[in-house]
């Protein structure tokens, strides 16, 4: 029996929650967070209902606004408190404002910001230090295809996606020692409510040809437990 515990944040809907529900399947504690109770206590009633398993025990959701300092201590707090490690922690939540800069508001571009970027940080710190005792540990970051070219009428999600990758990079550096490992994934477009969000008629027109979110979770797996020696690096998944 495995008795380790993985943090996914933004697992309410899409590829937070498939790859909550793979990790799960794996064996793993899995605490779930997002920024609505109701969004997030809905999501994990619906895993325990669709998973021939019994995950009482392995399962917890939280409220988190990942911006929030006080908010991510209190998360990381939970955690052990609950599970008494972190071992895994994929770093997923995120927004996006469709507008061109110019029509950006500052509180906007300063939201955007927060959550895809800030967050990443804040997330991270937080569970470092845990993995840092334990001289083990998988950080991965969710960029996008957005975060490795610039496209129009997102700059502010490009910006923070881009940002994403270079923390990334520097923060394998630093980790490297402890035997934690640092990556990145950069899906292209997932059939997912942001992508609706960003153009509804280009999304109607092309869902079929979108990657789904369990597609996206399952290439995190792999380079979880099967690649293991992706570390520092950003990988597309189109």
């Amino acid at each position: 029996m495995i008795n380790q515990t993985a943090i996914v944040t933004g697992s309410s809907r899409g590829i937070g929650r498939e790859i909550a529900i793979v990790l799960l399947k794996r064996g793993y504690n899995v605490v779930l967070c997002s920024r609505t109770q109701k969004e997030i206590n809905s999501t994990v009633t619906e895993i325990k209902q669709m998973t021939n398993m019994d995950t009482g025990g392995k399962i917890l959701g939280a409220r988190c606004d990942v911006s929030n300092c006080l908010e991510v201590e209190n998360l990381i707090k939970s955690t052990i408190d609950k599970f008494k490690s972190i071992d895994i922690l994929v770093n997923n939540a995120g927004i996006v404002y469709v507008k061109k800069l110019v029509d950006t508001s500052e509180d906007e571009w300063d939201r955007t910001i927060s959550i895809n970027l800030k967050g990443t940080f804040l997330c991270t710190r937080a569970a470092l230090p845990i993995m840092m005792v334990n001289k083990s540990g998988v950080i991965v970051n969710v960029s996008s295809g957005a975060g490795k070219t610039g496209f129009p009428n997102i700059s502010a999600y490009c910006a923070s996606k881009f940002g994403i990758i270079a923390l990334t990079e520097s923060l394998a550096w630093e980790v490297a020692n402890y035997n934690i490992r640092v990556m990145a994934i950069c899906p292209g477009e997932v059939d997912t409510r942001m992508q609706q969000d960003i153009d509804e008629d280009y999304y109607k027109a092309n869902k079929q040809k979108m990657l789904k979110p369990s597609k996206v979770a399952e290439k995190i797996a792999e380079m979880i437990f099967e690649n293991q020696y992706v570390n520092g690096q950003s990988v597309d998944i189109g």
